[in-house]
C-alpha cells in the first residue's frame, strides 16, 4: 500500500508541476479550511513547485470553528508554507445589504454565496501573483455534486478529483498531515455545527464503497449484495449523480462548427 501512494504521490506531483509550467504561471494558490481535502493538496503543492511558490489563504466568516484557524496554522507551519487570513463577514455583510430579503432568507443560497465569495477573492490573488488556483475537491464529492458550483469547485487544476475521499484520507498519512487534521469530522463550515456525512445521510466509507462499485457498472442490486448497504441509499447516489451532472461539466456548447470548445477541440495532457 505505501509503494501504490508513493506511486499516486509522484503522479499528483508532476501533473501539478507541469500544468503550471505550461500556464507560465510562478505558483499555485490554494483555499486552506483546515480540513483533510485542503491540507492534501498543499502538501503536494509544496513538493511540486517548492513551499516559497505556494500560497495559502484562510477565509473564515463567523460559522468557522476556532479550531480550523489552529489546524491551518499547524499544517502551514509543518509544510513551512505562509499563509494569509482574509476575514468574510464584512464583505458578505454588503451582500445581505444588496440582496433582497427573499434572498438572504434562503438558508441554501446563502451558505452556496460564501464559498463563491472565497473563490473570488483566490482569484483575485491568483492573478495577482500571476498563479493557478488550486481545486481541493475529492472524487467523491464530484460524482455527487457536494460542493458549490462556481464556489469551492472553481479551480485551474484538482489535483485530487480523482481520489475517492478513503483515498485521500490513506494519503493523508502517507504525507504525514497532522493527526488532528486527519481525525476531525469532515465539514463544510457552512453553518454552526455542519458536518458532511450528518448532512448526507451517510458516511464517506458508504459513499465510496457504492461510488466504486457503480465505477464498475454494478447495479443497484449488485451493490447491495456486495456492500450490504441498503437500496435505498444507493439509490439515492445513483440519483443525486445523475441530477448533479451539469455541476461536473462546462457550460454546455451547442455544436455548430467542424471542431467545437468542450465537444471535440480538446489539447492533450501531455503535448
Amino acid at each position: 500500500m505505501k509503494t501504490e501512494f508513493m506511486r499516486v504521490e509522484k503522479i499528483i506531483i508532476e501533473f501539478i508541476r507541469t500544468t503550471v509550467e505550461k500556464a507560465g504561471a510562478k505558483g499555485g494558490i490554494i483555499g486552506l479550511s483546515g480540513g483533510i481535502d485542503s491540507a492534501v493538496v498543499a502538501a503536494l503543492a509544496c513538493k511540486a513547485l517548492g513551499s516559497s511558490n505556494v500560497h495559502g489563504y484562510f477565509i473564515p466568516s463567523s460559522v468557522t470553528p476556532s479550531e480550523d484557524e489552529d489546524h491551518v496554522k499547524e499544517l502551514t507551519t509543518k509544510l513551512g508554507m505562509s499563509f494569509e487570513i482574509i476575514p468574510l463577514d464584512d464583505l458578505l455583510e454588503q451582500y445581505k445589504t444588496l440582496l433582497n430579503p427573499e434572498t438572504t432568507s434562503n438558508n441554501m443560497a446563502w451558505a452556496n454565496l460564501m464559498p463563491r465569495v472565497r473563490q473570488a477573492l483566490l482569484y483575485f490573488k491568483a492573478s495577482e501573483l500571476n498563479s493557478l488556483v488550486l481545486g481541493t475537491s475529492n472524487k467523491s464529492e464530484l460524482m455527487i455534486g457536494y460542493f458549490t458550483k462556481f464556489g469551492d469547485s472553481a479551480a485551474d487544476l484538482a489535483p485530487i478529483g480523482d481520489l475517492y475521499k478513503q483515498e485521500v484520507n490513506d494519503l493523508a498519512k502517507h504525507l504525514e498531515i497532522p493527526a488532528s487534521i486527519i481525525t476531525k469530522a469532515p465539514s463544510a463550515g457552512l453553518w454552526p455545527g455542519q458536518t458532511d456525512e450528518e448532512e448526507l445521510g451517510f458516511s464517506y466509507k458508504e459513499l465510496d464503497e457504492i461510488l466504486e462499485a457503480l465505477e464498475s457498472f454494478q447495479t443497484v442490486d449488485q451493490v447491495h449484495e456486495k456492500t450490504g448497504i441498503a437500496k435505498e441509499t444507493i439509490s439515492r447516489v445513483v440519483k443525486l449523480i445523475r441530477l448533479n451532472e451539469h455541476k461536473r461539466r462546462p457550460p454546455l456548447t451547442l455544436k455548430l462548427g467542424y471542431r467545437s470548445p468542450g465537444h471535440d477541440w480538446r489539447v492533450p495532457f501531455f503535448t
